[in-house]
């Protein structure tokens, strides 16, 4: 691992949708943007919700009510919701404090490098969000901030294959991860 130039893709799953959204998972895998493993070293954290109100974030009803199901319109949405209910109800029963949560993350990440989130103002904004709120030092600086969603928006017919449990955050980092190296694979082939 040493020897690759490593980045990160970072996934979270929230009680919300604003940028002090409050956390329920924290996922992320160490990737090579131009490599074809997304699998180095892989992150994983359940955190409580309630710490995350204790320092200032934000729980949304409606995002809630999504989690719940109330929300899902037909069979394919329930059934991806059911299986994410399923994981989500299991491992938060492992949930630690936010403040752990970052702390854990901080070491997992290392040094200072490019984190990629699935939007420019979605999971990496969220997590600094929460880092700031619980006075602990970014591990990552703004520099270094990567647009996932910017990516697969310039090339959209190259499609995701997802693998895992949709809307776990380490799965879906994973996917993204594989998905921005195919993204990057047919940049630099077609030049698109």
């Amino acid at each position: 691992m040493s020897n690759k130039k490593l980045e990160c893709m970072l996934d979270l799953e929230t009680y919300g949708r604003g940028n002090k959204a409050a956390i329920i998972s924290i996922g992320a895998t160490h990737f090579e943007p131009k490599g074809n493993e997304a699998r180095y070293s892989t992150f994983e954290c359940f955190v409580d919700p309630q710490s995350c109100v204790d320092i200032g974030m934000v729980v949304d009803v409606s995002t809630v009510n999504w989690w719940m199901g109330v929300d899902c319109k037909d069979s394919v949405d329930r059934d991806v919701m059911n299986a994410a209910r399923t994981v989500l109800a299991e491992k938060l029963k492992m949930a630690v404090p936010i403040r752990d949560a970052l702390h854990r993350f901080s070491a997992w990440l290392g040094e200072n490098k490019p984190v990629w989130g699935n939007s420019s103002t979605f999971d990496n904004v969220i997590l600094r969000n929460a880092y700031e709120l619980a006075g602990i030092p970014c591990p990552w600086e703004f520099w270094n901030d990567r647009c996932y969603r910017t990516m697969k928006n310039l090339v959209p017919h190259v499609k995701m294959q997802r693998v895992g449990v949709y809307h776990s955050a380490m799965w879906d980092a994973i996917s993204q991860a594989e998905h921005l190296q195919q993204i990057n694979r047919r940049i630099t082939i077609s030049g698109e």
